[in-house]
């Protein structure tokens, strides 16, 4: 293999400032930056740089440093190893040891729960490359109209098989964010599981809390599918206000944005996409996995379940409480919502698919996304990992 020297070196300084905490795309784009590399250079570096991260375990017991971690990475990526590397490869494979290396690449605590819970199958999934998918502002178009004129655009696309917005995109290396189907709000960019988590809602809502809004994605996906909902979006980073507000803006629709400390009354809906772990998010977010361990899971757990407690109070009699993550460990999602349930009697569950039947019109099946009374995408589809559970309160 003919090995890019230029590149690999570039590779290598991402490689070496893997563990300084920054977000790994933000790491990406100051390197990129400074270096001035044009489009395909900086994809050759993402991609392999990616590469490492899913199989990181495997990479860093075969190489000696730094520059050798980078050609390693590129001969794998190429499958194209050379006579020591192969060699090294044959040797794991005598161990036994080759497969936990390269695919079972995660913590241990980590990897024993996606066994236990899925098999051993499921890490090809988790190391694959999730693709695009984006929600139709049903608002302003439908998605068939939209799904014709990406593909007159170039972007080849296919429908999501539940969410009646979603819309699977083919990987391309086209930018969708500068196309004027996306400044004219015709779709956001949204995981068919969030909008699935969207669909929990009770469409007869007048009104509707997200306390941990974020950017707004979750409200914007409520308030395209309901347009008769109130939608009140909060978080305790005021600055992100900013971003909610431009998206509706781009949307055609309106949330009202609003600090903890200004939010009065109850609402019919009270929806919590709480902080997680991301677990269910890794093949999006593939170097995430290296930062989850059972204390920030500790930590989480804490948090989660003085939110759930504290914005169960912001629920009307007869109303709902929802609550989502986008992990799939237990210890963020059954555990969490069970626990709040114990110690308030005046909740009870909702079917999961109950309320997506009201919602979703001729689905096949919903046992893709159930577990129970609960929401709980599977592995092995386009979609990604995510929770849910509708409570509702006595009247």
């Amino acid at each position: 293999m003919r090995f890019n020297q230029f590149l690999g070196n570039i590779l290598a300084a991402a490689l070496e400032k893997e563990s300084c905490g920054d977000k790994y795309d933000i790491l990406l784009n100051e390197i990129f930056k400074a270096k001035r590399l044009g489009k395909r250079d900086r994809i050759w570096v993402a991609d392999r740089f990616f590469f490492y991260l899913r199989h990181k375990l495997f990479f860093d017991e075969v190489s000696e440093n730094t520059e050798s971690l980078a050609k390693n990475i590129a001969m794998v990526f190429e499958n194209e190893p050379d006579e020591i590397l192969a060699q090294k490869i044959e040797n794991l494979k005598k161990r036994g040891v080759f497969e936990k290396l390269f695919n079972e690449s995660f913590p241990e605590f980590l990897s024993n729960k996606i066994r236990s819970l899925y098999g051993s199958d499921a890490f090809l999934w988790f190391n694959s490359k999730a693709k695009t998918v984006l929600r139709t502002n049903l608002r302003k178009i439908s998605r068939e109209e939209l799904s014709e004129m990406l593909r007159s655009e170039g972007f080849e696309n296919s429908p999501a098989p539940l969410s009646p917005a979603g819309i699977i995109l083919e990987p391309t290396n086209k930018s969708l964010k500068n196309i004027e189907l996306f400044e004219n709000g015709f779709f956001e960019f949204q995981d068919e599981s969030s909008q699935l988590a969207s669909l929990l809602v009770n469409k007869n809502s007048k009104t509707l809390l997200e306390p941990c809004a974020g950017g707004g994605g979750k409200s914007l996906s409520i308030s395209s599918f309901f347009s008769g909902i109130k939608v009140t979006a909060s978080d305790s980073r005021t600055h992100l206000f900013k971003e909610i507000k431009e998206r509706a803006d781009r949307a055609g629709t309106k949330i009202e944005a609003s600090a903890f400390s200004d939010i009065s009354g109850d609402f019919d809906t009270v929806f919590i996409d709480s902080p997680c772990s991301g677990s269910g998010v890794l093949r999006r977010n593939p170097g995430d996995r290296w930062n989850i361990s059972e204390k920030m899971l500790s930590d989480l757990n804490k948090l989660q379940s003085e939110l759930i407690r504290k914005f169960a109070a912001k629920v009307k009699k007869g109303g709902e409480l929802i609550y989502i993550t986008c992990s799939f460990l237990e210890c963020e999602n059954e555990k969490i919502v069970q626990d709040f349930l114990n110690e308030n009697r005046g909740f009870s569950l909702i079917s999961a698919e109950t309320r997506l039947s009201e919602n979703i019109k001729n689905p096949a099946s919903f046992s893709e996304i159930t577990n129970g009374l609960f929401f709980r995408t599977k592995p092995f589809s386009e979609r990604d990992l995510m929770f849910g559970a509708v409570m509702k309160r006595d009247s």
